[in-house]
């Protein structure tokens, strides 16, 4: 293995709880980025101890301009800013040996899941060729159409049941327990850091396949208020399934998945004021 894709998003980092973490500006936010870039480094160092020379960070959260070239390790690389046509899953391709996701959270609807969401607030459910899915499942459906293996996320306990509904062998690191929506048992960063250790020496240990949706791909939305699918509707395709409710259906992933991206910020921008 030689090249690695890395998601860095923030809700599932260890000791983030609430929006304050999470928003930039906030008295908490640069303790929350700070150590954001803690595990991802942590990450980096123990794939380098297996071998790997190059890595390409994908910063992926909210604005994506919370990481800093300067305090990642050489060798790195960073996507950073805001409006990107593939958000999250921004500059991945066939020629990376593997992606992983740092700090990811759980599913919208998931009352235990600390900070759960699916992209954003506006998704109330979401579902893909009848899957319940989450940022992990929709993002490493893009890794496995590129052929490329998700070998290990990280987050919280609950995030580690969807890891395991993959069926991939992706590895897991549990950086903290569920108790609500905005409460987590916080584990202590030295602890985090060797459960980070063992889950990449079993990445080198084990046989993880890509995930892979079947075609075709029928997306199920519902938004959080009526009058978000109006606005919605302006993306091609898609057709109006109840009162808060839309469907868009493609056989093309990639086109899938921007669907949906473009569903969800069109909804997210358009809140009854």
């Amino acid at each position: 293995m030689r090249k690695l894709y890395i998601s860095c998003d923030m809700e599932g980092i260890n000791g983030v709880c609430t929006n304050r973490h999470r928003e930039m500006g906030d008295l908490f936010y640069d303790w929350a980025r700070k150590q954001t870039t803690v595990e991802l480094n942590t990450v980096i160092s123990e794939f380098k101890k297996e071998g790997v020379e190059e890595f390409v960070v994908n910063d992926s959260h909210d604005n994506m301009i919370n990481l800093r070239i300067d305090e990642l390790p050489e060798g790195t690389s960073l996507i950073s800013g805001t409006h990107k046509t593939d958000s999250m899953m921004e500059g991945i391709s066939a020629d990376f040996d593997g992606a992983v996701f740092i700090g990811y959270h759980g599913k919208c609807g998931m009352h235990r899941a600390v900070l759960s969401h699916t992209y954003s607030d506006s998704i109330f459910h979401a579902e893909i060729n009848g899957i319940w899915f989450g940022e992990t499942t929709i993002n490493a459906a893009f890794c496995g159409e590129k052929g490329v293996p998700l070998l290990l996320v990280s987050g919280d306990d609950v995030l580690a049941e969807e890891v395991s509904e993959l069926g991939t062998g992706t590895r897991s690191v549990i950086t903290k327990y569920g108790i609500s929506r905005s409460v987590g048992r916080m584990l202590h960063p030295k602890q985090i850091a060797e459960y980070y250790r063992k889950a990449v020496e079993e990445v080198f240990q084990s046989d993880i396949k890509p995930f892979i949706l079947k075609s075709p791909y029928q997306i199920d939305i519902t938004l959080r208020e009526p009058q978000m699918v109006d606005i919605a509707l302006r993306v091609p395709g898609t057709k109006r399934t109840g009162e808060s409710s839309l469907q868009f259906n493609h056989d093309d992933y990639i086109t899938t998945y921007r669907a949906f991206i473009a569903i969800q910020t069109l909804a997210a921008r358009s809140y009854l004021k």
